[in-house]
């Protein structure tokens, strides 16, 4: 199970949406808008499926659990 990654547009740092898809779950995915807070500048950003990265797996060093999800 992989995980969808965004960027900070203020900081440019990526962080984790919080939400876990497996790879062709994420290909299948519909372009839909949705929010996530950002744990490096606080802010609840916008963003859509096709901004999202999808990994593989976090090194538990880089997860994040300051997140929040609005759909």
């Amino acid at each position: 199970m992989g995980a969808l990654m965004l960027n900070c547009p203020t900081t440019g740092r990526e962080f984790s949406t919080g939400i876990n898809v497996d790879e062709e779950t994420f290909k299948r995915l519909p372009d839909a808008a949705t929010q996530a807070h950002c744990p490096y500048c606080g802010v609840m950003h916008d963003w859509w499926i096709r901004e999202a990265r999808w990994i593989d797996n976090i090194p538990s060093g880089q997860w994040v659990e300051a997140f929040d999800r609005v759909s």
